[in-house]
């Protein structure tokens, strides 16, 4: 957890931690550049197991165990150990809290939710999830932080933080067809449970939005889901 300025005044950044960025910057390298290193080796040893499939591929890797091939293996490896840990970090979530509003960074995308729009911030499991005026999901994302980390920073900035989720108890199991939902969104339900299957996560984003634009939202453990109505503020 960051604490700085900004134009907004004091803000706090969280996400994934100095140490564990440091970690995946240097460790990652060189692990990629010690299984490159080895590569060939590795595959010579596998050619002498009788039982070992693909051999085809096996042999070719093999015989690149010179000098020169085991520097280019070297290199690509380490090349590789770098762009994980370049993915590793971009595709975490960067949360970053002023007294105005909150800005949420992550696969190089970033969005900016105002204060004033936000009536919940609490933590359902893994995931930071930031509620609007009509109880609509505005942020409901896997976040790198500690509870308590992100309890500061929400409650220091001004913002409703909750222990749990304020709605909880109006939640109740989705079942296909569900005699007390419309038509309309149990279609919906039905396709998102299809994406939470296929693990779409676009989809299953997606089909929410489409869901409370209905006058319903929906959570989800594993693939089963939950639904209740929106509840204005």
């Amino acid at each position: 957890m960051n604490m700085k300025a900004s134009a907004h005044g004091p803000e706090t950044e969280l996400g994934l931690s100095f140490p564990i960025r440091l970690l995946l910057f240097i460790g990652s390298p060189l692990a990629g550049a010690a299984v490159g290193y080895s590569l060939p080796r590795v595959a010579e040893w596998a050619l002498n197991l009788p039982w070992i499939p693909m051999r085809g591929p096996l042999e070719l890797v093999s015989s690149f165990d010179q000098r020169w091939s085991i520097l280019v293996f070297l290199v690509a490896g380490f090349l590789l150990g770098v762009v994980f840990a370049v993915i590793a970090v971009v595709g975490c979530l960067t949360i970053t809290v002023n007294n105005h509003d909150v800005t949420l960074t992550k696969d190089g995308d970033s969005r900016t939710i105002s204060r004033s729009d936000i009536s919940a911030a609490f933590v359902d499991g893994r995931n930071l999830v930031l509620l609007d005026r009509e109880s609509r999901h505005v942020c409901r994302d896997h976040h790198e932080s500690t509870v308590a980390e992100l309890a500061s920073a929400f409650r220091n900035h001004g913002y409703p933080w909750c222990d749990q989720d304020p709605h909880a108890d109006l939640y109740r199991r989705w079942i296909p067809a569900a005699p007390e939902l419309p038509a309309g969104v149990n279609a919906l339900l039905k396709a998102r449970e299809e994406a939470l299957r296929k693990k779409v996560a676009e989809d299953v984003t997606e089909l929410r939005g489409e869901v409370e634009r209905l006058g319903y939202t929906v959570r989800e453990e594993g693939t089963k889901q939950y639904w209740r109505p929106l509840v204005g503020s």
